[in-house]
């Protein structure tokens, strides 16, 4: 009766072998089943693993959850591991429950004391938080953006206006392009942003700039290509000054000083 939430890949190009642990593959060989976001994406993330013959990816049932499943289908979901089966749970893209509809499930899975694991794996959203250059200290992540320009407006304003978080959000691939242009029209100029694209690829790039910086280049061709944005205003990205200490006689530091003895 356990529920495992697998990490996947964040792009069916690459190998296993170098983005998830060795632990991974042997709980994928144990599992009885596997929920995924669609039956296609399911079946390729199993055909990357090994299994104990005569055993198969194909042998492996499939479930879907999606963004349409509803509350009450979350509990026939979970039926197989109410009867003592072990299934995985999976994102099409990366970790389960950020950014897609596993979560709901795995409330449920508490509400019925269904055991839980996990192993650490890729997360486009971490990954571009982290290589922003931007404070990870106080961050948000807000999903979607509302799509409606004038929502979306009053959005930004609303988010540009907290100075003490980053901001972190993402946008279906085919409007990507569209928003790198409203948030460099919309955003303040001091406002930093950072758009990070195809991470993990050989064509990853992390562009990180001021909106003025960015409104005098030449915007990168996006296109459908998936990216994550990420903005802060410039208060929380400000060097602190070092912390300066009084030195006392006798020592090199008045940070550090020496025992009695």
């Amino acid at each position: 009766m356990t529920l495992i939430l697998l990490p996947n890949l964040l792009d069916e190009t690459l190998e296993i072998s170098e983005y998830l642990v060795p632990a991974v593959q042997t709980a994928v060989s144990q599992i009885d089943g596997l929920i995924a976001e669609s039956e296609k994406g399911g079946r390729v993330f199993l055909k990357r693993f090994l299994y104990q013959s005569p055993k198969t990816f194909r042998d492996i049932p499939i479930k879907v959850l999606s963004e349409h499943t509803k509350e009450h289908e979350l509990i026939e979901l979970l039926e197989p591991l109410l009867k003592k089966e072990k299934w995985g749970l999976i994102s099409d893209c990366g970790l389960p429950c950020i950014a897609d509809p596993g979560a709901s499930l795995v409330l449920k899975a508490h509400q019925h004391q269904i055991k839980l694991e996990t192993f650490p794996g890729p997360s486009s959203i971490i990954y571009a938080l982290m290589l922003s250059g931007l404070s990870g200290n106080h961050f948000s992540f807000h999903g979607y953006l509302p799509r409606k320009k004038e929502e979306l407006l009053e959005k930004l304003k609303d988010l540009a206006a907290v100075k003490s978080h980053t901001h972190v959000f993402i946008e279906a691939p085919y409007r990507t392009e569209k928003m790198l242009n409203e948030l460099t029209c919309t955003l303040p100029q001091d406002t930093f942003l950072s758009v990070s694209w195809n991470l993990t690829l050989p064509s990853q790039r992390v562009v990180t700039k001021t909106i003025n910086e960015w409104r005098k280049s030449t915007l990168p061709p996006l296109e459908k290509t998936p990216a994550v944005f990420v903005f802060a205003a410039p208060k929380i990205n400000e060097k602190k000054s070092q912390a300066s200490f009084k030195k006392k006689p006798g020592t090199s530091s008045g940070f550090y000083k020496k025992r009695k003895r």
